[in-house]
């Protein structure tokens, strides 16, 4: 059997980690501000062709932690030979004396060295850090480039480099550019790819045209693969406006290419086929362009784009894009019909129409396509419309001739939501498919969901879907401006990811803030927001573009097709969904008081679509208690030490770390250093001890490299290479976390499933860990041809694992996508938790965020196992606990019983009955404070019947002072007395309208709350 998994230890797992290109892109993201590298002269400090270099390794800069400056290979070329390295475990950079001229936007970029992908915080002049998550280079030895734009005042700067406490690039040095400045030139209508001052990064590069072809200059630009894109500089405009561009292309196949104005929102276009690769094409967009020099940045977006040989610019008659009369949507006429529906209510205007319940209306103007969403008497949207890309035509509702409501088709329906209706707005012009918008309104919901229809009489195709566009300045305002924050939520666990809460003030760098499914738009002060993500997960994966400033969101794109190298993980872009009626994802839109409850509501709407999974055959339905074998023994698993961990919890945890009684021993990977009768023989002594035995298994990876392998189960008739997910040329994918990704649609891979399961059915096993699942949700070519996309891949593998396993066993996913969400109990909230501080603060942070996950679309959300004697300290290792026992739980314990040490931090610390008993309520702790950026608050509250709980953290290891406001934390009154009972000590203190708190070094508490009136 196949079940290795990538060892999870730092340096092992840089060994391990997948080859991935060098690139940070999102396909098909909307207004992209591209990140992409720029050629930089190589200077010495000094300004040079208006930009400067400095080094990291220079005097006067100022290392911290474990960072140092070291001598690079010769063969990387580092400039001056050295670079700044050693930046994890809560290490820093910064860069000092880096000077200017003159204040404004710059262009960084960043050369580095990184031979697995890494992240940092880029913070300025002491504001605050920005995160960002760098591409692998080659290997360890090959310098890359990353761009990031930064604000920098006229004279002396400091650019700080933290690694969060994980593990950052080595940098070599940092260019500095003035964004937006170009060379002398005069205005010309056309420029050749070619020409010296134009800019190529990655592949791209100049070759010759074959005479036939008949390029200008007889060159043209070609390979834009893999990461790579052209810049035009220099493109001279008389006057600001909207411009024809004119492309003259070669391309022996259908390829898209994202074409970026200056420093503005990359737009993706698909362009035709020409009739063979030496065969000119032409294609037209409108551009807007300002006045005096421009770039244009042509992008592959990290796939194929065609080959250029020049641009043509010439003034159109039209303006820009513009947000529409958005002002006007009320001014829809007189009433002219009205339908109640319960607590709904419709009517029907001259020139629109006007849907609401008790909480909410939406206004739709038939005249101009525009909608306005509304709460009490405060228009918090307005301006949203829809649009869809079809191949190389992009649909816009705003743009069709006729749109069409009629009160007489208004439905009622009834569904996991509940009683409401269904509206449909229909979109229609000659010669385009209908476009359908769709509104359903709930009687006793505080959302709403919106989709979009698209439906045609032919066969079409569709990589976009957005039923929620907004493109309009101010055009998402929540009305109150303390502290307003955008939510960013990871696709997934893997990699150390982190939740976001950004500035809604983002104007640059957007493409790096997409967030995944759903997102808050929220006040930290008042906590007022709306909450918006898609609650069907059967097609798409959903992204949520957005850029603001002045406390309001400008853009705003929720749409299905969002596809990321950082997020998602995909190599391709997303799969088109093809038919003559194409869906899009639906999306709930929802404005609440306190966008916490905003979140939970979310998670409940999604729930209401796809229910947790059940409890069925027996399987225990509480918390679920034990041990796990990774943290403590990683690939040295041995039946002798399973032994050994089942003996130890018998005779010193059971009677108090259990959940009434029930107790998981879990073997975790390499498992399968057990020969089968020990496996059997363990399971045994499990059972015989009063323990139910879990096991592990990846079942969308393939850890080897040999595609003659014969695939377990099938009997010969397929091999590993039959199965593993390639792209639409038969190319496997790229390995991903050390891992080829298995296709969930072949028959091969359904037959290894049933194979193996039934195996650990047949042993007596109850608990299963499946990992590395979002795999099984990459972009590529699956068996299936139903599965055009990789969600409907996933839900067809995730589904027939349900099935193998007929409910017989507790299913914990570990790395795996958020949504869909219907297949676990439970799901990592975070993973790879080695027990030290940094890696709890870590885990913190996704609990900050994503509490609202557990109970409503997963029973329990699992913070990874706690292996205490990796702590650092007894205060950490302390922490390591009511961490666990906060979020909502899976609460297992993961230390070498053999070890002394961690015997007396297990009988110590995991044997406080109330500290256990507030771990199997199986109710997470939510945040009090939501303003963290992509750190964990330190403060965090659960309500559960008549009782308050509170814990609080202290991420350092200096002593700290915590002050708790709570009338905030626990909504009691400023002048209500409490009684807290530390859950460790039993000792009672009592407050009033404040909390302070002295903590130790790494230390938190965990306390249980009485009001006394």
């Amino acid at each position: 059997m196949v079940n290795k998994k990538r060892l999870r230890s730092p340096r092992v797992w840089l060994v391990l980690l997948a080859a991935v290109l060098l690139m940070q892109t999102v396909y098909l993201t909307p207004w992209r501000q591209a990140d992409r590298s720029v050629e930089a002269a190589s200077t010495a400090a000094v300004q040079a062709d208006d930009s400067y270099s400095f080094e990291a390794e220079a005097e006067g800069h100022v290392l911290s932690g474990r960072a140092e400056r070291k001598t690079c290979a010769e063969a990387t070329e580092c400039s001056g030979g050295m670079a700044v390295g050693g930046l994890w475990d809560g290490s820093s950079l910064t860069m000092n004396g880096l000077t200017v001229d003159e204040a404004g936007i710059y262009t960084m970029t960043v050369h580095y060295i990184s031979g697995d992908p890494r992240s940092f915080a880029v913070s300025v002049n002491g504001g605050a850090g920005d995160h960002y998550e760098l591409p692998r280079t080659a290997d360890w030895e090959t310098l890359g480039t990353y761009a990031i734009e930064l604000e920098l005042q006229a004279g002396s700067n400091a650019i700080r480099f933290d690694d969060e406490g994980g593990y950052s690039p080595d940098i070599d040095r940092i260019v500095l550019s003035k964004s937006g400045t170009g060379g002398p030139g005069g205005p010309s209508t056309g420029y050749e790819a070619e020409a010296a001052v134009n800019v190529r990064t990655g592949n791209a590069a100049v070759s010759a045209c074959q005479p036939a072809t008949g390029c200008s200059g007889g060159l043209k630009v070609g390979n834009l693969w893999g990461g790579s894109t052209l810049q035009f500089r220099d493109i001279a405009a008389e006057e600001a406006g909207v411009y024809t561009l004119s492309i003259s292309y070669v391309s022996g196949d259908p390829r898209p290419v994202s074409i970026k104005v200056n420093d503005g929102l990359s737009e993706n276009y698909a362009l035709p086929k020409t009739a063979d690769w030496d065969t000119l094409g032409i294609f037209t967009v409108e551009v807007e362009l300002q006045a005096g020099m421009n770039t244009i940045t042509f992008d592959d977006d990290g796939g194929w784009s065609p080959d250029i040989d020049k641009i043509e610019l010439a003034k159109a008659g039209g303006s820009g894009e513009d947000p529409g009369p958005i002002d006007d949507i009320g001014q829809i006429g007189g009433v002219i019909g009205t339908a109640k529906h319960g607590s709904i209510k419709v009517n029907a205007h001259e020139k629109g129409a006007v849907f609401s319940t008790h909480s909410y209306s939406i206004t739709y103007n038939t005249e101009s396509g525009l909608s306005a969403y509304a709460w009490g008497d405060k228009t918090i949207v307005k301006g949203a419309y829809a649009t869809a890309q079809l191949e190389d035509q992009l649909l816009d509702s705003r743009q069709y001739g006729e749109h069409v409501f009629k009160l007489s088709e208004v439905e009622k329906i009834k569904d996991g939501h509940g009683k409401g209706v269904r509206i449909t707005i229909e979109n229609s012009s000659e010669g385009l498919p209908t476009m359908k918008q769709t509104y359903q309104l709930y009687e006793d919901r505080p959302y709403f969901l919106v989709s979009q229809q698209i439906v045609g009489s032919l066969e079409m195709s569709a990589s976009d879907t957005a039923p929620l566009v907004v493109n309009a300045k101010g055009g998402i305002d929540i009305g109150s401006y303390g502290d307003n924050r955008v939510l960013i939520t990871p696709f997934d666990n893997d990699m150390w990811s982190r939740y976001q809460a950004r500035t809604i003030n983002t104007p640059l760098n957007n493409n790096n803030y997409v967030s995944s499914e759903m997102t808050a738009i929220y006040d930290n002060v008042s906590r007022g927001g709306l909450v918006i993500g898609s609650v069907t997960h059967d097609t798409w994966k959903t992204g949520i573009y957005w850029s603001g400033s002045n406390d309001r969101l400008n853009k705003l794109k929720v749409y299905g097709g969002f596809t990321s190298q950082t997020s998602t993980h995909d190599t391709l872009p997303h799969g088109k969904v093809s038919g003559k009626t194409i869906t899009s994802p639906q999306i709930a839109v929802g404005y609440y008081s306190d966008y916490r409850s905003g979140l939970e509501s979310y998670g409940q709407a999604n729930a209401a679509v796809a229910p947790p999974l059940k409890f069925d055959r027996g399987v225990p339905s509480g918390v679920p208690v034990g041990w796990n074998s990774w943290g403590a023994y990683e690939s040295s698993l041995s039946y002798d030490k399973v032994v050994s961990v089942s003996n130890f919890f018998k005779d010193n945890l059971q009677k108090t770390f259990s959940n009434k009684g029930t107790v998981y021993i879990n073997m975790d990977s390499y498992w399968d250093n057990l020969t089968e009768q020990q496996l059997r023989d363990a399971v045994k002594v499990i059972r015989k001890n009063g323990q139910k035995a879990g096991i592990y298994y990846g079942p969308f990876v393939y850890w080897g490299d040999n595609m003659a392998q014969p695939v377990e189960g099938t009997d010969g008739k397929y091999t590993y290479g039959d199965i593993i997910l390639r792209d639409a040329d038969g190319n496997p994918l790229p390995k991903v976390d050390g891992a080829y990704a298995i296709d969930p649609t072949h028959p091969g891979s359904k037959q290894r499933v049933e194979y193996i399961f039934k195996k650990f059915i047949d042993y007596g096993f109850e608990y299963i860990k499946i990992d590395f699942l979002s795999h099984g949700s990459f972009e590529g070519q699956h068996y299936d041809p139903k599965a055009q996309t990789g969600i409907q891949a996933y839900n067809q593998g995730m589904a027939h694992i349900n099935k193998v396993l007929e409910g017989r066993m507790f299913i914990s996913a570990s790395i795996a996508p958020l949504f869909p969400s219907q297949y676990a109990h439970a799901r990592r909230i975070s993973c790879d938790i080695d027990g030290s501080l940094g890696r709890t603060e870590y885990q913190l942070n996704n609990l900050t965020y994503g509490w609202w996950q557990s109970g409503t679309i997963y029973r329990y959300t699992d913070p990874d196992y706690m292996t205490l004697a990796k702590g650092g300290s007894y205060n950490a290792a302390q922490t390591r606990v009511n961490a666990a026992a906060i979020s909502g739980t899976v609460y297992m314990s993961s230390d070498d019983v053999n070890d002394p040490v961690a015997q007396e931090l297990m009988k110590s610390l995991l044997t406080n009955k109330r500290v256990n008993d507030i771990a199997t309520i199986g109710k997470a702790f939510q945040p009090v404070e939501g303003n963290t950026g992509s750190a964990a608050a330190e403060v965090f509250v659960m309500k559960d019947k008549d009782d308050y709980y509170v814990a609080i953290f202290n991420y350092t290891n200096e002593q700290a002072v915590k002050s708790v406001d709570l009338t905030r934390a626990l909504g009691v009154k400023s002048t209500s007395r409490v009684q807290l009972t530390d859950a460790w000590t039993g000792s009672k203190l009592e407050a009033k309208g404040s909390l302070e708190v002295s903590l130790e070094g790494a230390q938190s508490k965990l306390y249980k709350v009485s009001v006394k009136h």
